[in-house]
């Protein structure tokens, strides 16, 4: 159990050393922590800190650097009291409230700000196909045998598909399958399709069943495998922080993050979770993240969760920057898709 003096002491050297990356002396924290103690007494204190675990020593005559213990009573210590800065609270409202913009185009934006607002690697899971409703269907006729439709979700998905058209279907108006299946389909899901029976509402047989074969491809759409969306952006960031040994990890990690059941693996914990989590070097379940530290949260519509927002980067990375950044994203995105259900 550590005191209040103890206590004071690390959280001092771990946010020193996250701002500085270097290890840090008991005479530094002795002119500016006003604790009315000498460098020895502060020296006494950081060598039990070390004995307990949170500090190590990388050679004799160096400062101390923390553990992931030591990272982890610190992040402890920040849960719940972090704030937003105002110009990044700013940067965020101003990418939300483009209300035309499509949500892939959203999705990369904001994982391309998360990293630059965080200086790390953003990864934000798409909300699942499945769980979408249709908002709106288009059938675009693009030449005698190819018919483009396109399909608009309750979340702001938009998902397109080119489908050869048979001979028979030539002659289809096919302002009357669009018009019906606008009718019929809006706010329906994917478990609701199977039911819908074309050939009640429509006289013409073959647009009925060019009707039916539209239902079937939406039906494949919005059939994709759960959370098949992952948006990632600034994984260059993670090269700011290694050494040469630290090089040859990254490569490793780079190579996984070309691998879809990675990333999903990685964040499969924060998809199942309610709230913020932080995993810190050791805690991650991957050894190729041993070195690194995960933030993520969950956004929810209602009591549904859509996907996820993290961060990755190094354990000495600026939890008290980061934490608050990925938790206001989340709500924000958690907003936006609740005016798109409205």
């Amino acid at each position: 159990m550590l005191d209040k003096r103890q206590r004071k002491i690390l959280k001092a050297v771990v946010y020193r050393y996250i701002m500085t990356g270097v290890p840090v002396g008991s005479k530094s924290l002795a002119e500016t922590l006003n604790l009315g103690i000498s460098p020895a007494t502060i020296r006494n204190e950081l060598n039990r800190l070390e004995s307990m675990g949170y500090l190590y020593q990388p050679h004799v005559s160096a400062g101390r650097v923390p553990t992931d213990m030591g990272y982890r009573f610190y992040v402890d210590s920040l849960m719940g009291r972090t704030r937003l800065r105002e110009e990044e609270k700013e940067a965020i409202i101003t990418l939300f409230s483009n209300k035309t913009q499509e949500l892939e185009n959203l999705l990369q934006e904001t994982s391309t700000l998360l990293s630059r607002l965080t200086s790390a690697a953003a990864m934000i899971i798409a909300p699942s196909l499945r769980s979408n409703l249709i908002k709106h269907v288009d059938l675009v006729r693009l030449t005698e045998d190819m018919i483009l439709l396109v399909i608009i979700t309750n979340t702001g998905r938009v998902e397109k598909k080119i489908f050869d058209a048979a001979p028979e279907d030539r002659g289809v108006n096919l302002d009357a399958v669009q018009g019906l299946l606008n009718r019929k389909l809006q706010g329906k899901g994917l478990e609701q399709l199977p039911d819908f029976q074309p050939e009640k509402y429509l006289r013409d047989r073959q647009a009925a069943r060019l009707a039916s074969k539209v239902v079937g491809i939406i039906e494949d759409i919005l059939g994709h495998e759960k959370y098949e969306k992952i948006y990632v952006g600034g994984t260059m960031n993670l090269l700011r922080y290694l050494d040469e040994e630290g090089m040859k990890r990254m490569e490793e990690l780079l190579r996984h993050f070309e691998e879809k059941y990675f990333l999903l693996n990685l964040l499969s914990e924060a998809i199942r979770s309610r709230e913020l989590m932080v995993r810190i070097g050791d805690e991650n379940i991957f050894k190729e993240l041993q070195h690194f530290s995960l933030v993520a949260t969950p956004y929810l519509v209602g009591e549904e969760t859509m996907g996820t927002v993290s961060v990755l980067g190094p354990t000495r990375m600026d939890y008290a920057r980061v934490i608050p950044t990925v938790d206001f994203i989340a709500k924000s995105l958690s907003h936006t898709l609740e005016m798109l259900k409205g």
